[in-house]
């Protein structure tokens, strides 16, 4: 315990450790110049305490004398030393503090006994083994009992006085003293010395310990507290400063407000005037145009009653037109009948040829299996020919003839079909667009006559004149065509 409570002190009880052995040794001092001061008193402590070294010759007869002696001046000696301080009454309740105060009697007890009573038999051996021992472990007990004095009058918590524990000390001296004879209390301090003072030693250092580390731990508060303080103290400090700024920027700014608000309300005050100003012009200037604009009506009624006349021409002259469109909008539709005619009749000749073609075929491969048949026969009369078969060479030449001929005219009919297909197509959507076109301007005209004025109407006008030029030119186109194909498409048959 006492090697693990030191390793968690550290390197910070360095200055404890030597402030403590300072104290131990300014104690050790104030100890021996107590023992010293009296000269008889300190020439009966020399003989007792010779006692305890080896080698010494001491006569029987002195031996009570001088521990009688020897135990009274060391109860003087320790109430001497421990007589300083406070008067408090002793508090028994603290295990520590007992133990404390039970080892320091045992020990007095025992040398003082010791010192006196040992015979001079058993001296060589015993006294030499009590001193190689103990004077080690007393050493150390007074080193210990030296540190925990200096912590106990630190310590916050402490209890008792340095007069009552030297008043306790005498008090069991002078008990274990009186008590038993010089030999069994030797012998019973030499068997129980190691394990007294071991356990004594083990417990004033669990104390020590404890005691370090609550004047650690108080240390480490007072020092956070003292920081703490000294942050709130420099805190507040900010703050008020803070508090200082915070108000002089309020000040600033308020009169900088009210210094801009004083410039944005003479701004619009100008502004307002500026703007009275203007409206008052702008009303000025309105009157004067609704005097003009008075005049202008009365001429604009003048021009809308000539428009009026000239809109009634134009709706005439329209209604003219419209008749002449529906005329060649009925020819258009005739002419059209009478392409679907020529065209069906088309089919049918053309039908009747591909007829026509197919038994041409049909005979031109029988005459040519007759030929083969008849080149088998007579192959043997080779030099002599009759008339049949002259005949039937001739024929056989004309009807390939006819043939070729049929499939060229088959083919021009082709062509022509493809290119009336084509005519007839492209009029048709042509003309389709342009009756749609025709349609909706004239159904727009009608409705937009009321509201036009007579630069709208001459151009509708001259538009729909421009349309039924255009249908004309084309409806020539067509007929000029037909008549270079096939003249009898445009025959009128009853």
């Amino acid at each position: 315990m006492a090697a693990s409570g030191q390793e968690l002190m550290g390197t910070p009880l360095v200055e404890d450790e030597e402030a403590r052995e300072s104290d131990r040794d300014s104690a050790v001092g104030s100890a021996a110049g107590s023992e010293l001061s009296d000269g008889g008193r300190g020439g009966e402590k020399e003989e007792g305490l010779r006692l305890l070294l080896p080698g010494d010759n001491i006569n029987p007869s002195v031996t009570s004398d001088l521990s009688t002696r020897s135990s009274a001046s060391l109860n003087e000696e320790q109430f001497e030393d421990y007589g300083e301080g406070e008067d408090k009454d002793y508090n028994p309740s603290s295990p520590g503090d007992e133990a404390h105060g039970n080892a320091f009697s045992d020990l007095s007890s025992s040398v003082s006994s010791s010192a006196g009573q040992t015979p001079r038999k058993t001296r060589p051996v015993n006294v030499d083994l009590f001193c190689s021992q103990c004077c080690k472990k007393v050493t150390q007990l007074h080193e210990l009992e030296t540190r925990l004095k200096s912590l106990k009058t630190h310590s916050p918590n402490r209890k008792i006085s340095s007069t009552a524990f030297g008043r306790q000390l005498l008090q069991h001296s002078n008990l274990s003293s009186s008590n038993g004879s010089t030999e069994d209390l030797f012998r019973d301090s030499i068997d129980s010395c190691d394990t007294d003072i071991s356990e004594k030693v083990s417990q004033l250092e669990k104390k020590l310990c404890e005691l370090e580390n609550e004047c650690l731990m108080n240390g480490d508060v007072k020092s956070k507290l003292k920081q703490e303080n000294t942050q709130l103290v420099h805190r507040v400090h900010e703050l008020e400063e803070q508090l200082k700024e915070q108000e002089v920027r309020a000040e600033q700014s308020m009169e900088e407000e009210l210094r801009r608000h004083r410039e944005v309300f003479t701004k619009l005050e100008r502004d307002k005037d500026a703007q009275i100003e203007l409206l008052t012009n702008r009303v000025q200037q309105l009157e004067m145009e609704n005097a003009e604009m008075l005049s202008n009506m009365n001429r604009l009624k003048s021009q809308t009653e000539k428009l009026d006349e000239e809109k009634q021409r134009m709706t005439d002259k329209l209604e003219d037109t419209s008749l002449r469109l529906k005329d060649e909008m009925d020819l258009y539709r005739k002419m059209m009948d009478k392409l679907r005619q020529n065209r069906h009749d088309y089919q049918t000749e053309r039908e009747a040829m591909q007829e026509l073609i197919e038994d041409l075929r049909r005979e031109l491969e029988h005459l040519q299996v007759f030929k083969l048949e008849a080149e088998r026969v007579g192959r043997g009369r080779s030099s002599s020919t009759s008339p049949s078969e002259f005949s039937t060479r001739t024929r056989e030449s004309e009807l390939e003839q006819e043939v070729k001929r049929l499939k060229q005219e088959n083919q021009k009919l082709r062509e022509q079909n493809e290119e009336l297909n084509g005519q007839i197509l492209s009029l048709s959507l042509h003309e389709a667009k342009n009756l749609f076109a025709a349609q909706t301007k004239a159904q727009s005209l009608a409705s937009e006559i009321d509201n036009a004025s007579r630069d709208q109407l001459m151009e509708a006008l001259k538009e729909q004149e421009e349309i039924n030029s255009r249908l004309r030119q084309y409806m020539d186109k067509i007929i000029l065509s037909i008549l270079d194909h096939n003249p009898s498409i445009l025959e009128i048959k009853n």
